[in-house]
């Protein structure tokens, strides 16, 4: 008697599952570890039933590179969803980053770490794969961030839907010493990603202190980088009468 054949959810939900323990293993193992034969059978199937639902490693990546984005952009929203102060939405948006990371730590490395080639390969066929994910949750930071600056009297235009920052090209007229406002926004970025590393490596337990509180204040002194919490700061007399 023929098999029945899966529906389409139940394709895509073994799709999911493939694409998660492909993720688990590259945080286990490393992305060079990752081979069609080992994920086979981490999951309990043959390697002939896995192509079955990914031809080959490359349309592996590349749709785990999409789940990743999918998940990250998932993420990121909810972590800022009924917050309204910028420099709050802000936090808790790189905050939701660093939580993304630490519990999807496959997925993170495979879409910040990928080998040189892996990155090439998947750039080159990126199209509508992950670009429109992509754009979609470095919008929302920047959105965050055009809004900070604007609360404390910076005016910078954020790129109209679609385009890119500025290039080094378009920047090369501007000061790019340490208070020019993309230099700070760069820093920002790069301190949150450096402290990411750091965290999924748990170079920050050897430290002696709890962690995640250590995570927080490191997140909010890095946006201190861009603005001091002065603006947004409670005072400490606001239900008290000034002598």
């Amino acid at each position: 008697m023929p098999r029945a054949r899966l529906s389409t959810e139940a394709i895509n939900q073994q799709k999911i599952r493939i694409m998660d323990e492909a993720a688990s293993l590259m945080a286990s193992d490393g992305i060079g570890a990752l081979s069609m034969r080992v994920l086979a059978n981490r999951l309990g199937m043959t390697a002939a039933n896995l192509y079955n639902y990914f031809p080959n490693k490359q349309a592996l990546f590349a749709a785990t590179s999409e789940r990743g984005f999918q998940l990250l952009d998932q993420y990121t929203e909810a972590g800022v969803t009924g917050i309204e102060n910028p420099r709050e939405k802000l936090a808790a948006l790189l905050k939701s980053a660093v939580r993304f990371a630490g519990e999807w730590t496959g997925y993170w490395e495979l879409l910040l770490h990928p080998p040189t080639p892996l990155r090439k390969q998947l750039e080159a066929e990126d199209s509508a794969l992950v670009s429109d994910l992509r754009q979609r949750t470095s919008e929302r930071m920047l959105g965050l961030l055009m809004d900070l600056l604007a609360r404390s009297g910076i005016e910078l235009a954020a790129p109209e839907p679609g385009q890119q920052l500025p290039d080094v090209a378009a920047l090369s007229g501007q000061d790019f010493g340490p208070n020019a406002i993309w230099v700070r926004i760069i820093t920002l970025l790069t301190n949150t990603h450096g402290l990411i590393d750091l965290y999924n490596h748990r170079m920050l337990d050897k430290l002696g202190v709890e962690v995640p509180p250590l995570v927080d204040a490191l997140i909010d002194a890095s946006i201190d980088i861009i603005l001091p919490p002065a603006p947004w700061a409670p005072s400490i007399h606001a239900d008290k009468d000034i002598p």
